[in-house]
């Protein structure tokens, strides 16, 4: 996305489909970003990762895997079909959930069980606006596989255990909310 200091034009381009910020109004861009809140639906545990003490954001801290909705997403679950990106994708967040799990901890989630819980918008110490839906979703299979270099630690916990880690701030309430 574009910051409104940017003069920058994009052009993603795939099959005949593409996305531009061209005309979009500076005023109106944001980041779009899901903290994915894992519940493994057998023991009522979420996934906890312990943050890379090198992230720029919560070093250190515990938190839930996530990440940004890219352009290339939209271009790939669309399929390079123009109509499809007029008529609108299906499910984005539960298709976000997955690629973020996949990447970040190597589990595969239920993108059909993913819901959002909280949302809200922020905006960061480098002054991009975001957008951010907490989602939860249920773990179907996998073992944790970190992400190099961007976590160091993972647990399974139960939310009377959220307290023995160091969380980013309200990651307990949202847990409460997704196992709701």
């Amino acid at each position: 996305l574009l910051l409104p200091s940017m003069n920058v034009t994009y052009y993603y381009v795939m099959s005949g489909a593409q996305i531009s910020v061209a005309e979009a109004k500076d005023d109106k861009l944001f980041y779009v970003v899901a903290s994915i809140i894992i519940i493994n639906p057998t023991d009522k545990t979420c996934l906890l990762l312990k943050r890379s003490e090198s992230e720029k954001v919560h070093p250190g801290k515990w938190g839930f895997p996530g990440g940004k909705l890219e352009h290339q997403d939209v271009l790939d679950w669309s399929k390079g079909d123009p109509d499809v990106l007029v008529k609108g994708i299906d499910n984005t967040l539960g298709q976000l959930a997955t690629r973020e799990a996949k990447e970040e901890c190597g589990l595969d989630v239920d993108a059909m069980s993913t819901r959002i819980v909280a949302n809200k918008v922020f905006v960061r110490p480098d002054a991009v606006p975001v957008f951010l839906a907490i989602l939860a979703t249920n773990y179907t299979s996998g073992d944790v596989k970190l992400e190099d270099e961007a976590f160091t630690d993972s647990a399974w916990v139960t939310l009377d255990k959220f307290d023995d880690h160091d969380c980013i701030p309200g990651l307990r309430e949202e847990a409460e909310l997704a196992l709701k």
